[in-house]
């Protein structure tokens, strides 16, 4: 069961950074099937397809279609339902269902992304609940060099009607999240973030397995446990 502390985190910010929760073994495991498809994709932006591009130089992988014939890793419960993270959606969301598996790669030379919530606009006429989720695991290192995501505390408790006024503001108190292989990051789509320009000489991989919001229904009480 998932400390009281970290739903506490979730809720506060919209997201938490999960120290050593999966094992070395297992993330190697992940990159070993997942980097070849990434450089095949970085070889296709070489030479010029820019129809797998989110932004310069930076892919998006579906793994969906990958998993079901590589099996593996990539359909390991660890990664697709983690009872720990299931266990978060189960108190954060109530009722949902597993989504996309994508890798989201930010190559070499790649740029900012604009900040963005992963929600859609039909969500703007609801009221406010989290209706999606993403927990996301980095195959390896991220540092400042190699692009890492940047989210805003608590942006995951407003409705984003029009993001281009953040553009306005003159500091913007955003997060890098910075982690080492074995962390992973659970974080509520509505929480505003962009990808950062990677000025290494390496992709960075990061997988994200996705959930949604099945039946809108009463929203789940925000009470837990003390923390202390």
């Amino acid at each position: 069961m998932p400390p009281a502390s970290w739903l506490y985190e979730l809720r506060l910010n919209g997201f938490i950074v999960l120290r050593n929760f999966l094992p070395r073994d297992f993330m190697e495991a992940l990159d070993a099937q997942v980097r070849p498809l990434v450089m095949g994709y970085a070889e296709r932006v070489a030479q010029g397809d820019t129809s797998i591009v989110r932004g310069h130089n930076r892919v998006s992988i579906d793994l969906e279609p990958y998993a079901k014939v590589l099996a593996g890793p990539l359909l390991d419960a660890r990664l697709r339902r983690h009872p720990e993270i299931t266990e978060m959606l189960d108190t954060v969301m109530g009722s949902w269902r597993e989504s996309s598996l994508f890798a989201e790669c930010p190559l070499p030379g790649s740029e900012y992304m604009t900040w963005h919530p992963d929600t859609d606009d039909a969500f703007l006429s609801h009221p406010l609940r989290t209706e999606r989720m993403t927990f996301n695991v980095p195959l390896g290192d991220v540092n400042d060099a190699n692009a890492p995501m940047e989210i805003i505390p608590g942006s995951h408790r407003l409705h984003h009607h029009d993001v281009k006024e953040i553009y306005s503001i003159r500091q913007v108190h955003a997060v890098r999240l910075l982690t080492s292989t074995g962390d992973c990051i659970l974080r509520d789509g509505n929480a505003l973030h962009r990808g950062t320009p990677n000025l290494s000489s390496s992709p960075r991989v990061m997988l994200g397995q996705t959930y949604k919001l099945v039946q809108p229904g009463p929203i789940p009480s925000e009470t837990t446990a003390d923390p202390r």
